[in-house]
């Protein structure tokens, strides 16, 4: 028997993300790597996976299933640690960039600097929610 489909996952991150990510499954699947090292200490059930076929000459699918039937607040904070993956992605963007053309001429780029502190925003507001669901677990597994 197999577990809870990847896709599932893969939904629920895709829309947390208000662009279009087609094309770049790749890209999402390293996010669901980075999310499941992160969210496993969390989680009653166990995030290891299985590609449905994890090379094929002509394409590499990232479709599988988990292991186990993941239950809905472990799949929200796996893709939740993957909307942080892709904020932290954007971040270094703009953050090289702003150390490309130095700090100064950056901010003196209304756009640009106003992206830059939107994503930061984000991304805080985020860990928070985060830290706070992942509290939510421990009061939810413990009473």
């Amino acid at each position: 028997m197999s577990g809870t489909p990847l896709q599932e996952v893969y939904t629920i991150f895709i829309s947390k993300v208000d662009e279009d990510l087609t094309g770049k499954e790749s890209l999402i699947f390293n996010y669901l790597q980075s999310a499941k090292s992160k969210a496993y200490k969390y989680t009653s059930h166990s995030l290891d996976f299985i590609l449905s076929d994890p090379i094929s000459p002509a394409t590499i699918s990232y479709d599988g299933y988990f292991n186990n039937i993941l239950n809905q607040d472990e799949i929200e904070l796996i893709a939740l640690y993957m909307l942080y993956e892709h904020l932290s992605r954007q971040e270094k963007y703009w953050v090289s960039l702003r150390e490309l053309i130095s700090t100064k001429d950056f901010n003196s780029m209304p756009d640009k600097k106003r992206i830059l502190d939107g994503i930061q925003n984000s991304k805080k507001i985020l860990k928070e929610e985060i830290d706070d669901f992942k509290q939510q677990f421990f009061d939810y597994k413990y009473n």
